[in-house]
């Protein structure tokens, strides 16, 4: 049977006999691969899988994934095996960090993360750092940068991996002395009484779920 010859998408052949098992093939890949999300690596399967569960296979698989290994494995009523490309792109949950394939094996990018700004803020320039965020190995979320221009709200968020178990408060030095930042479990980081001239996120760390 051909397939597509990047996602490896299954095609409907001329007279095919049970056209719904193709076409839903080709859905599951779409739906494991498109904004995936793994839940971590491992070499043999979980005992128990949700549908739409995400793995990618170790070096030394066993059970179910043997044979499959550097692959990635996800559940969609049985185990569905697709061999990555270089290019491809994921977001580990289970270490709060996306990764890239090589062509050989998943890298991690750089671990700083630039969010997107709202609320009419943007980053203060001028030689200062831009805001961004980070995690250690260790589990702690580290937030900096200096922005300008917005006005109270929620700023950005966070990506998975990189949420507080529950609100948190902190103050943080703006232009006008002062002011209170929350980092909330959803990941939405707002601000209050913050000062339009510049604001500095410097001084927010924390542990993060898991």
């Amino acid at each position: 049977m051909s397939q597509s010859p990047k996602l490896g998408l299954p095609y409907l052949e001329m007279s095919q006999a049970q056209k719904e098992i193709t076409h839903n093939e080709a859905l599951a890949r779409l739906d494991a691969l498109v904004q995936a999300r793994c839940l971590g690596q491992r070499d043999a399967p979980p005992a128990e899988a949700g549908e739409g569960d995400l793995y990618t296979v170790g070096e030394s698989p066993t059970g179910a994934w043997s044979g499959h290994a550097g692959e990635l494995a996800a559940w969609y009523g049985g185990w569905l095996f697709l061999t990555p490309q270089a290019g491809w792109s994921l977001l580990d949950g289970a270490r709060g960090r996306r990764l890239t394939h090589d062509g050989s094996a998943w890298q991690a990018l750089p671990p700083v993360q630039i969010p997107t700004l709202g609320n009419g803020w943007m980053n203060y320039g001028s030689g200062f750092v831009g805001v961004r965020y980070f995690r250690d190995e260790g589990g702690r979320v580290t937030l900096e940068g200096v922005m300008q221009a917005g006005s109270d709200g929620v700023v950005f968020t966070l990506l998975d991996g990189y949420r507080p178990a529950e609100t948190l408060m902190f103050c943080c030095w703006s232009g006008g002395g002062p002011y209170r930042v929350d980092v909330r479990a959803n990941g939405e980081v707002e601000v209050q009484a913050s000062n339009a001239v510049f604001s500095s996120l410097a001084g927010i760390s924390f542990m993060v779920v898991g």
